[in-house]
């Protein structure tokens, strides 16, 4: 945290942006937070040593709204920027905003009045919009482990909560690997039930949706990290205590296997690129965790998922597939062909 002169008054709340190659989207965000009125905040602007327009954008913003404060890197990715942005934070509590997003018309008051209203708070979690070009939903959360989302961006964090942590650098998927242990390890949490940020999914280009079938295994390299710092701040005791007595394998099912292989795999349309994809993933799991808990997919995901992954987990990765994907596309024809002949009788 920077030194604290004396007779400087420091703000409450530091909003910490990561800009890279963005010219599209951060003036939109940056608008979206120097409306704002309370001046008891600053933002600061990492952009982490962007090659477009993004660098004219942020010294266009900030010679017009005071409360912007950039500061330029070279690239070292979304950890770095962000461990940079925390590095020179003043304020004692810390939230993220991702360049290519924006947040809702009274963000930062709400946060500040938060704070005020429960001071006691370490955590607070709250809902987000996750917007595609097709529509605009609210994606609801909570303030425990499971349900908080691993996103760093829907948070008010407690600058004693991050301590000397950092997100780690050089990796993708550094949210899972750092902030659901900040969740676990907080004390005093609360839920906002305010949709407060503007998810933009499905941006072109972007990391979280780029299929590459050979880099899944930094997934896990995430999860493991995740695991190692939450059984380092509660003991391997209490994380059962506080997670659950099988906690572990509850993870790396929900939290690995799903989206690794179920939700990851829907974006490859190439049946037999998805096969080998599922067939790698599989056995990648296989060997990294302690297998899965078909019980908490049939509990959280539902039975038709518990069915799949009985399937991959025996190499019977036909009936998986169909299952996951060629079922509910010859649904849709169905349906599709049922409506249509309607129409003309």
């Amino acid at each position: 945290m920077p030194p604290q002169g004396q007779g400087v008054e420091l703000p409450t709340l530091s909003v910490i942006v990561a800009a890279y190659n963005i010219a599209d989207f951060i003036g939109e965000c940056l608008d979206s937070l120097v409306t704002e009125a309370d001046r008891d905040h600053e933002i600061i602007v990492v952009d982490d040593g962007s090659t477009d327009a993004t660098r004219d954008i942020l010294a266009d913003r900030s010679a017009r709204h005071p409360q912007l404060r950039i500061i330029q890197r070279k690239n070292g990715g979304l950890g770095a920027a962000r461990n940079t942005g925390i590095d020179a934070a003043s304020g004692r509590y810390l939230t993220f905003v991702d360049g290519d997003d924006w947040v809702e018309p009274g963000y930062v008051d709400t946060c500040l009045a938060e704070i005020s209203a429960h001071p006691e708070i370490e955590l607070w979690v709250f809902d987000y919009i996750d917007v595609t070009p097709e529509s605009r939903q609210r994606q609801t959360c909570a303030d425990d482990f499971w349900s908080c989302r691993n996103a760093a961006w829907n948070k008010i964090y407690h600058r004693d909560l991050i301590g000397d942590d950092r997100f780690d650098e050089g990796i993708l998927y550094e949210d899972l690997a750092a902030v659901r242990p900040w969740v676990a390890r907080a004390k005093r949490k609360r839920h906002l039930d305010r949709a407060l940020y503007n998810y933009r999914n499905q941006r072109v280009g972007s990391i979280m949706n780029s299929i590459d079938t050979t880099r899944f295994s930094e997934l896990f390299t995430a999860a493991s990290l995740c695991v190692q710092r939450v059984e380092i701040s509660l003991g391997a005791n209490g994380a059962q205590a506080t997670l659950g007595a099988d906690w572990r394998r509850r993870f790396y099912t929900c939290d690995v296997f799903v989206p690794g292989l179920v939700q990851w795999s829907r974006k490859i349309h190439e049946a037999s690129l998805r096969r080998r994809y599922a067939e790698e993933f599989t056995a990648y799991f296989d060997k990294n965790t302690d297998g899965l808990s078909k019980r908490q997919l049939a509990r959280h995901f539902g039975l038709k998922f518990a069915v799949a992954a009985f399937c991959y987990e025996h190499n019977a990765f036909a009936a998986g597939d169909f299952l996951l994907h060629r079922m509910g596309r010859m649904k849709r024809r169905l349906m599709a062909r049922i409506s249509g002949a309607g129409r003309f009788t």
